[in-house]
């Protein structure tokens, strides 16, 4: 019986280190009913190894194919293809969980480092001074 335990710990899905940062970012998708291109700035709530959650004021459809562009400080930090994998339509705080497509090293170099960069600077900003004896 102990052995059974032991191999549930084991086949378990790794747990995915995310950064909780509040970057820009533009999304781009074709409304698949009208056809139309729809193009949303939105600030990032965290990014992972290969995700991305981000609030947006309208959200794609599930399955959808989305470009995303980060920015910090108005420079464009990476564009990458994504697919929208969840949706929260949570009236104060409508967010899309996205996963990201293609160029996973340069995800894993360009944004994450910026997303680090931004927690940095954040605290720095905000709670240096408190810790400091």
């Amino acid at each position: 019986m102990s052995r059974l335990g032991y191999t549930e710990v084991e086949n378990k899905t790794p747990v995915q280190h995310r950064i909780m940062a509040n970057l820009t970012v533009q999304a781009s998708w074709i409304d698949a009913e009208s056809g139309n291109a729809v193009s949303i700035n939105g600030f990032t709530e965290n990014l992972g190894e290969n995700t991305a959650l981000v609030n947006l004021e309208v959200l794609p459809p599930v399955g959808s194919e989305v470009k995303l562009r980060i920015f910090d400080e108005e420079k464009i930090i990476i564009e990458v293809p994504t697919q929208v994998i969840r949706v929260e339509r949570d009236p104060s705080k409508p967010l899309a969980a996205l996963s990201v497509l293609e160029n996973l090293k340069k995800w894993k170099q360009n944004a994450l480092t910026a997303a680090q960069n931004w927690v940095t600077r954040n605290w720095q900003l905000n709670y240096e001074e408190e810790w400091v004896n």
